[in-house]
């Protein structure tokens, strides 16, 4: 992310094992006891608050921030985005950690960590029970069936676990002939801006790769029966 050696430690750099040991102290990620690391809810929450607010935001917004954290001019950020191949969730990452660690590790020792948080995937808050569909294979499944329910999911989301506690009740409330898919909010930000959804959970009900009604927010198993019955009576 900032053009900084991440194969070892640098002349006066930190090791990876070393970063990783700052990440653990800070309460960034958890060590297990068969080795696997994963990143702590707390962290989690944070990086979640970043997400919402940088994920989305346009260019110039999204240029300006890179440039306000790295201390360059914002003229120049598109340039150093490309040539750093900063992603935006290498920078919400950075966001969320530089709340967690202390101020005595210097930007390009957090920017590595930051490099080391994004390769940690948490588990997808996209129930087993549904087809899970992502930003490159969502257009395909509208196309290849008639009427679709995608659900949308979130991290750390009240809203969320309740209607997954009844989502055996919601998926039977479908039409038979609805396929169903989920797809994880944070990590699908094109199907969001596309269908402009704004909040988790949220349903979106397809027709012949339409989109007929949003959902959004909880909406128990009745609700999503109402509606179904509504943009469906005449398709």
């Amino acid at each position: 992310m900032s053009g900084t050696n991440t194969s070892g430690a640098g002349s006066d750099g930190l090791s990876p094992e070393e970063r990783l040991e700052v990440l653990e102290t800070e309460g960034v990620v958890a060590v297990h006891e068969d080795d696997t690391v994963t990143l702590t809810m707390e962290f989690e929450s944070t990086r979640g608050i970043y997400h919402d607010s940088y994920a989305d935001v346009d260019e110039a917004e999204y240029h300006r921030a890179v440039a306000d954290v790295f201390g360059f001019s914002p003229e120049d950020a598109a340039e150093r985005i490309e040539a750093f191949d900063v992603t935006r969730e290498q920078f919400i990452a950075l966001l969320a950690l530089n709340s967690h660690v202390d101020g005595e590790y210097p930007l390009t020792e957090r920017t590595e960590m930051a490099m080391m948080i994004t390769d940690l995937v948490p588990p997808s808050p996209v129930p087993d029970a549904v087809v899970e569909l992502d930003d490159d294979s969502y257009e395909g499944f509208l196309s290849e069936h008639d009427r679709v329910a995608v659900i949308v999911w979130k991290r750390f989301c009240d809203p969320c676990r309740k209607m997954k506690e009844e989502l055996d009740e919601t998926l039977s409330a479908l039409p038979d002939d609805v396929a169903v898919a989920g797809v994880d909010g944070e990590a699908t930000p094109e199907f969001c801006r596309s269908f402009g959804v704004e909040a988790a959970p949220s349903v979106l009900l397809f027709a012949d790769g339409e989109l007929l009604t949003l959902l959004r927010g909880y909406k128990s198993p009745s609700k999503v029966e109402a509606a179904c019955e509504d943009v469906y009576a005449d398709d």
